[in-house]
């Protein structure tokens, strides 16, 4: 008797095991904690770099001259010497002579140009042979004036010229041209010269201009052709 109630006990627990029935709500893998939980990985936005503001155009001065061999013909009036002939040589990258023939003689200047400005470093009249010098030669002649520097800005002074304008429009017998570069200086008899310069061509028109006894007296040369 003992026996059997020791057996229906076992079988009591035995049925009681298996009739359990599993929580879904708890889940077989429990969270874990905050330590062990992957730290999340936050992507810093990239960094713009802002690009530099373009520098203004810069004016490169070595344009204001012809190409070597360019030779130019100028109008004269008022002179029998104001017409010419201009033949441009140029040296190397930053030195360039200008022959100028106006039938009576023929003038030679030469110019160095740096990043400022463009020097006359030679003039030399009664020139009939050709100019070419080494680039220490060159190097080695000292600056007796100024052409042109930067910045080209009305009211500017350049030696002893002005600059009257920067953007002045000029019709001349090759072509109209715009955007002209005007240079005046006034000597001490009170005579006006005048010179318009122009990227390209350098300068496209010469100007005198003296009073004498209340009558005006002009001699212009001014661009023709170019071959």
């Amino acid at each position: 008797m003992k026996r059997f109630v020791v057996l229906m006990f076992f079988l009591l627990l035995s049925a009681c095991g298996d009739d359990s029935v599993e929580d879904p709500s708890i889940s077989k893998n429990p969270p874990t904690t905050e330590e062990e939980q992957p730290e999340e990985v936050i992507e810093e936005p990239e960094e713009v770099v802002a690009e530099p503001e373009p520098e203004p155009n810069k004016i490169q001065l070595s344009n204001f001259f012809m190409q070597d061999g360019a030779t130019a013909t100028y109008l004269g009036e008022g002179n029998e010497y104001a017409s010419y002939l201009a033949r441009t040589q140029w040296h190397n990258d930053y030195t360039v002579s200008i022959y100028e023939d106006n039938g009576g003689t023929t003038l030679l200047r030469t110019y160095r140009i740096s990043d400022e400005s463009i020097d006359l470093i030679q003039e030399q009249g009664e020139f009939y042979d050709e100019f070419n010098p080494t680039d220490e030669e060159l190097q080695a002649l000292p600056k007796l004036s100024t052409f042109l520097k930067l910045p080209v800005e009305a009211g500017e002074n350049i030696d002893d010229w002005e600059v009257i304008s920067v953007n002045d429009t000029i019709d001349t017998p090759f072509q109209v041209f715009k955007q002209v570069i005007v240079l005046e200086k006034t000597d001490d008899t009170g005579a006006i010269q005048r010179r318009y310069i122009v990227e390209k061509y350098g300068e496209i028109k010469r100007e005198f201009i003296m009073n004498e006894e209340d009558i005006e007296f002009v001699v212009t040369s001014t661009l023709e052709s170019v071959e």
